[in-house]
């Protein structure tokens, strides 16, 4: 009991001086976001606002063109992808969703924000949206949503994954690096205590931590990303959003087994390439080297050595470079 009321005070004058020291969060305040937000939509998932870009918006066109399902990385979100977007909207008809929990999208207090809730949300937003099938580029969470949409194609497949690509991500429990900040932040109690007690520019300071040395982002850049992270967001929610990490550990082989097997269907396979910034000390060349061990026919790029987690920030060329040449070769 004395520990619980101990808990509870801390968190109490965490959360006073938090907000005493700490100005209100609005992303909006940034003309980057703002605009983004403007040609957003929501759809509804089971009760909750869910965000989402659809190229539609701005490409009259965009309902003729193979469509692409964009999933972004923790703890960031969807306006990740528009140092990319230009490009691949030439090509594609864009979704790209904040995960609950994530951006602009809701951030319910009492949620079960696990992979398999984040999958059954995109999956209820893309047969709102009538599209039976899609390729996908994926960042890190984003990685592991996408193994579970593989490995639910093996179960039944409802509409059809037409290809994949991986960016940086944790694919393999054993071969992820997280931070031991990362680690503290999952852990009940500790997790809750952490988010509402520490300075957001520590926050900041250990996102910066995986890019390269020479893409390193800008304090404003850091602000965006921490402004939406934190956008009416519950007490408790980095903590519930990082039960990714024990669900890669709990699942591993389902996930995992998917990537070979949806290679090798005998109707509509699904290609894949990982595309990878080695400079990365959570997801980097380790992961690339163990995808090449486990992985039949492995298809991989690594960008420039000095390139680290963020490649679709921190090299957006050399990556649409890559994924084009990808796509370039699935279609002939």
């Amino acid at each position: 009991m004395g520990i619980i009321l101990l808990f509870i005070i801390i968190l109490i004058l965490g959360i006073l001086i938090k907000k005493l020291l700490t100005p209100a969060i609005n992303p909006y305040r940034f003309p980057k976001i703002h605009n983004w937000a403007k040609q957003g939509k929501y759809f509804n998932f089971n009760g909750y606002p869910i965000f989402y870009y659809d190229s539609n918006i701005r490409d009259t066109t965009a309902n003729s063109k193979p469509t692409l399902l964009l999933l972004h990385g923790y703890p960031t979100s969807s306006i990740d992808w528009l140092y990319m977007r230009d490009e691949l909207e030439k090509r594609f008809h864009c979704i790209a969703p904040d995960y609950i929990g994530y951006g602009l999208s809701a951030k319910p207090v009492s949620f079960s924000y696990t992979i398999f809730s984040q999958v059954d949300m995109i999956e209820e937003l893309m047969n709102s949206l009538q599209i039976k099938q899609f390729h996908i580029m994926a960042h890190d969470v984003g990685t592991t949503i996408t193994q579970e949409f593989l490995a639910r194609q093996i179960d039944n497949r409802k509409y059809i994954i037409q290809s994949t690509v991986f960016l940086n991500g944790g694919l393999f429990p054993e071969s992820y690096r997280p931070f031991l900040s990362m680690k503290l932040l999952k852990t009940p109690i500790i997790g809750v205590i952490l988010q509402n007690i520490l300075p957001r520019a520590l926050f900041s300071s250990a996102l910066n931590r995986i890019f390269g040395p020479s893409t390193k982002r800008t304090q404003q850049e850091l602000d965006e990303m921490i402004d939406l992270l934190f956008f009416n967001a519950p007490y408790n929610l980095l903590q519930q959003l990082q039960c990714y990490i024990n669900e890669r550990s709990i699942n591993r082989d389902r996930w995992v087994d998917a990537i070979n097997k949806v290679q090798t269907f005998t109707k509509n396979p699904i290609p894949i390439r990982l595309i990878n910034g080695p400079y990365d000390p959570i997801s980097g060349k380790h992961i690339v080297d163990r995808y090449r061990e486990i992985i039949t026919n492995p298809d991989t790029c690594l960008l420039n050595a000095d390139i680290g987690h963020y490649v679709n920030l921190e090299d957006p060329e050399n990556t649409l470079k890559y994924f084009f040449n990808f796509h370039d070769t699935i279609s002939t």
